[in-house]
């Protein structure tokens, strides 16, 4: 009875061993295949990010090719079902050059303009574009309604400002009132440049632009816009009709001859600096 006892006991409790081992087993196949799969993951994660950045320089490269035109179709590309590129050339006259703001009081009044027109109001649209001066400009004089180091030293940023130019556009959310703005027009990056010498280019420039820089109504910006579209009034395609002269520009504002005398020194055809951007895409993954 006793043998018998035992021998059951040794063979439960060599069961549970082997049960045991198994679960032990399992586990650590478990954890290798889901650390094969995450390698797996990451390498194909890696490979798309790769290919994707490729098709972007790429494209770059056939952008800058003297014989491409802007709308030239090899600048849209599906290179396979899952991979493909698009290039975006314009150029730094389709925006506010935001370095240009103390030598030039256009700019400052253009940034004052736009941000009444994004619904911020007038005093703090003030605020802000003067601050923009203050921040480049070298003297530790405050403008009217901007501000210098004090203002910055008494909110516990001493180091402000910095007296130079931007050395890249997020800086501007550190200039005294530029926080509101961001916040209700999150994509205001779309409207400044860092470059250019402040002319604007009438045949990239957007109807918001050309609003304030024209001193027109909204309509007349709209319908000096929709004109460089060309019959199908879509952007960006071979019947695109860019402006060749300014007078043709003065025609379609409908301003007087006196008004436009004042307005055409803002204003260039083709600004002389590009910009180039270009994405690329691989699956679900893309970079620009």
């Amino acid at each position: 009875m006793t043998l018998t006892n035992t021998a059951s006991r040794q063979r439960g409790s060599a069961i549970l061993m082997v049960l045991w081992g198994m679960m032990i087993m399992a586990m650590a196949v478990g954890g290798l295949i889901q650390y094969m799969r995450s390698g797996v993951l990451e390498d194909v994660q890696s490979s798309k990010e790769f290919q994707a950045r490729l098709l972007a320089e790429s494209a770059i490269a056939l952008a800058l090719h003297p014989k491409v035109g802007k709308n030239d179709p090899v600048l849209r590309q599906l290179v396979s079902d899952v991979r493909s590129y698009e290039v975006t050339v314009t150029t730094e006259g389709a925006r506010i050059a935001i370095n240009q703001i103390v030598a030039k009081e256009v700019i400052h009044q253009y940034c004052v303009k736009l941000f009444i027109l994004w619904g911020i109001d007038p005093e703090k649209s003030g605020v802000a574009a003067d601050s923009l001066r203050d921040w480049i400009d070298v003297d530790d004089r405050p403008s009217p309604f901007g501000a210098e180091g004090e203002y910055y030293m008494l909110r516990g940023s001493p180091q402000y400002p910095r007296n130079i130019p931007f050395q890249h556009l997020d800086q501007m959310l550190m200039v005294r009132g530029m926080r509101e703005i961001a916040q209700r027009k999150p994509n205001w990056r779309d409207y400044f440049t860092l470059h250019g010498d402040g002319l604007i280019d009438i045949n990239e420039a957007s109807s918001e632009l050309i609003e304030i820089v024209c001193e027109v109504s909204r309509p007349q910006a709209d319908q000096l816009v929709l004109q460089r579209y060309g019959p199908d009034l879509i952007a960006g395609n071979e019947d695109d009709e860019p402006y060749e002269d300014l007078d043709d520009v003065e025609e379609i504002l409908g301003v007087s001859q006196w008004e436009f005398r004042d307005i055409e020194p803002r204003l260039t055809l083709k600004h002389p600096i590009q910009r180039v951007v270009s994405r690329g895409q691989a699956g679900d993954l893309h970079k620009t």
